[in-house]
């Protein structure tokens, strides 16, 4: 490979895709400490699970949130003079309206009896 050859890789879509990789290494490391830090109230094991215990409501969502947002920088990033306006509208639709109906059913089901 030449140096020429290595530049043309730049191009608009490979160069996102490689920011898009820094920041996601840059993000994992930074919650990484932050989980690994006893000082820190930052917990990994939290996004999916509660008192150390596996939540599968909370690891199917993760996983579907993950796997979603991939799909909207894959679309983004290969197609983006045809990214469809309807995938940005739906995956906004189903991660507020997620998050917004979780508060909504917390907030009516009440403090915790024992």
């Amino acid at each position: 490979m030449n140096f020429v050859s290595f530049m043309n890789y730049f191009n608009a879509a490979n160069t996102m895709e490689l920011l898009l990789a820094l920041l996601l290494f840059i993000m994992i490391v930074t919650m990484v400490r932050m989980s690994l830090n006893p000082t820190d109230s930052f917990d990994l094991k939290d996004l999916v699970s509660e008192n150390g215990k596996l939540v599968e409501r909370k690891f199917t969502r993760f996983g579907a949130w993950i796997i979603s947002t991939w799909g909207f920088v894959y679309i983004l990033v290969n197609n983006p003079n045809t990214f469809p306006e309807w995938y940005f509208v739906g995956y906004m639709t189903v991660w507020v309206g997620n998050a917004i109906m979780g508060k909504y059913v917390v907030s009516k089901a009440g403090p915790p009896t024992q």
